[in-house]
């Protein structure tokens, strides 16, 4: 019985610690995508008119208006760009 201690107690202390650090990464990997996913964007509607969407609700086709340096969903087309005030416009697929 001492020998299967000496054998099992430290392959269940590593998996304990394993298990551990996993579940640390995944509540921090749930906060990140939660905060990309309440991230505003400037949309424009059909109407013409620029309004503010976050991420979560962006749709198929949404076009986006993205400023220099500012992070953005992903899965998204480049359709254009210009140097004059750093504006990217982006529509989603």
């Amino acid at each position: 019985m001492g020998y299967l201690f000496t054998y099992i107690a430290p392959l269940v202390f590593v998996l304990l610690i394993t298990m551990i650090k996993e579940a640390v990464d995944d509540i921090g990997r749930f906060q990140k995508d939660k905060a990309m996913n309440n991230k505003k964007y400037e949309f424009l509607n059909p109407d013409g008119r620029w309004t503010m969407k976050t991420s979560a609700k962006l749709g198929v086709g949404d076009i986006i208006k993205v400023s220099q340096n500012e992070r953005f969903p992903a899965d998204c087309l480049l359709l254009y760009t210009t140097e004059k005030n750093g504006s990217v416009f982006i529509r989603t697929d």
